[in-house]
């Protein structure tokens, strides 16, 4: 089946995250400002002759500020969770709980937010076939579904 592809990328995300599990020096917390990169995939184009409307990605814009604007990500299993619930609650950093906050696995939380979000702004017509999560200019991670 043909299919028509767009991209889309946001950038200037600061968030700090820790791997808890790591054997390396990434089980301290530490900070990047993250990138996402999205293709957009559609069988057919909107009546504007688009894949899709960037101008209209102002709820997809909030829900990532919301998750990685200025904020602390970690590990639903994390051991010392209670700890940073602690300093969420003292205002010190804004915590976010994922399942796995490394780039593979913010990839692919982040397409499990998105990607119903695009769906219902397109009556099903687009969906997402790619995120590229990026901590900095060498590292990065995709998830594609």
């Amino acid at each position: 089946m043909p299919k028509f592809v767009s991209s889309k990328r946001f950038k200037g995300y600061p968030c700090t995250h820790r791997q808890w599990k790591a054997k390396s020096h990434c089980k301290y917390v530490h900070g990047y400002s993250r990138e996402f990169y999205f293709e957009f995939e559609s069988a057919e184009l909107s009546e504007e002759f688009w894949v899709m409307d960037f101008g209209g990605l102002k709820e997809i814009k909030e829900w990532l500020s919301y998750h990685f604007d200025h904020t602390f990500l970690i590990a639903e299993d994390d051991p010392e969770l209670e700890t940073f619930k602690e300093l969420d609650k003292k205002q010190l950093i804004q915590l976010r709980v994922l399942p796995n906050p490394g780039m593979e696995g913010t990839a692919k939380f982040v397409y499990e937010q998105i990607n119903p979000i695009i769906q219902k702004i397109t009556n099903k017509r687009v969906w997402i076939s790619l995120v590229e999560v990026r901590e900095n200019e060498k590292n990065s991670a995709k998830y594609l579904p």
